[in-house]
């Protein structure tokens, strides 16, 4: 995770390390990891791979952001064209992601996973934000919301429709972050990279929606009766708040606002998310996203304001761009990933 000005960071928990930050000094300036400006955003880039961990190096890199190896001409692996904003998204019509590095780092650490399920039942959304003090965090994220989605969107074929259907899909939910967690670690020992992520995922098949997460990616849900965070963060103030030690106000304020006290990575405490059963109303939408999103609209209604500028009949893949942009408009200050999801009317 990306995190914003005070940090993103796992806690310890259980006795177990943390994941380590790594020593600072093999880390880029903080000087030049300021990218505020976008005049070139659309601008085509010249990147190369990093030959120890594989993570993107820009021009003028002394430091591999993922692994701190010292970069020469040895250490570099082929280039490649690159978008300097590192935006990305997907339109599956019912279903669209986009994503965006933000203004001021220098990569992209958000992970997204989107599918369709077999004959039009629903979709899958995953959002997994790698947390940046974590070397090698960008490629786990990346590759915990493949897998997610993949195991999800195939296990969807074997799933009955009837009283028993939330409870399958949860089950299957469980099973695909565990199957995160495996791909986030795959490689990164043998690397010396110690990654960690967060992930939130949500499966709407008929009128019902699971949700799962660790750490304090979210997912809203918009319908009749309003806009509602359907998630908890799990962050050390959250849960300062919910054993009463701390105002709700200022859950969001600080350092241990976005400490992570659940994660995907190294060191994990547990791969199994917490779930949530909602039944959907249609026409419903469902908001999967990073905290690049929520810093700036964390109030259910403060977001709900922001997915209805576009207008009522948005499709997903609009209202995805247009929340990136008001997250880019108000500071950028990290990675952004939204993913939305249609629940329409039946026919």
């Amino acid at each position: 995770m990306s995190g914003p000005a005070s940090g993103t960071r796992p806690a310890a928990q259980d006795g177990a390390s943390e994941p380590p930050p790594g020593d600072p000094d093999l880390r880029p300036d903080a000087d030049s990891r300021q990218d505020a400006t976008r005049e070139d955003a659309d601008q085509p880039v010249v990147v190369a791979g990093c030959r120890r961990c594989a993570g993107l190096v820009l021009p003028g890199d002394r430091y591999c952001e993922q692994c701190g190896t010292r970069l020469d001409a040895a250490a570099r692996s082929g280039t490649h064209a690159l978008r300097a904003s590192d935006a990305r998204q997907r339109d599956l019509g019912l279903a669209a992601g986009a994503t965006d590095r933000g203004l001021v780092h220098r990569a992209n650490e958000d992970g997204m996973g989107l599918g369709l399920l077999p004959d039009g039942r629903g979709a899958v959304g995953v959002v997994c934000d790698g947390v940046s003090s974590a070397p090698g965090s960008g490629p786990a994220a990346a590759g915990a919301a493949r897998a997610a989605t993949e195991l999800l969107t195939t296990r969807a074929e074997q799933w009955r429709t009837g009283p028993g259907l939330a409870e399958e899909v949860t089950t299957t939910l469980r099973d695909a972050a565990r199957a995160a967690q495996t791909a986030a670690v795959a490689g990164a020992a043998e690397l010396g990279l110690t990654p960690a992520c967060t992930f939130v995922a949500a499966v709407a098949v008929g009128d019902t929606l699971v949700v799962g997460w660790l750490g304090d990616s979210r997912a809203y849900l918009v319908d009749a009766a309003g806009t509602r965070r359907l998630t908890e963060d799990d962050t050390v103030a959250a849960e300062a708040v919910r054993a009463g030690q701390l105002p709700p106000e200022l859950a969001e304020q600080g350092r241990a606002a976005h400490t992570i006290t659940r994660w995907l990575g190294s060191a994990c405490p547990s791969p199994v998310p917490r779930t949530r059963v909602v039944r959907l109303r249609p026409p419903s939408r469902v908001v999967l996203c990073s905290d690049g999103l929520w810093n700036y609209a964390s109030a259910a209604a403060a977001l709900a304001a922001h997915i209805a500028e576009p207008g009522a009949d948005a499709t997903p893949i609009t209202v995805a761009r247009h929340l990136v942009d008001v997250a880019l408009r108000a500071g950028g200050a990290d990675n952004v990933t939204v993913i939305v999801i249609d629940i329409p009317e039946s026919a």
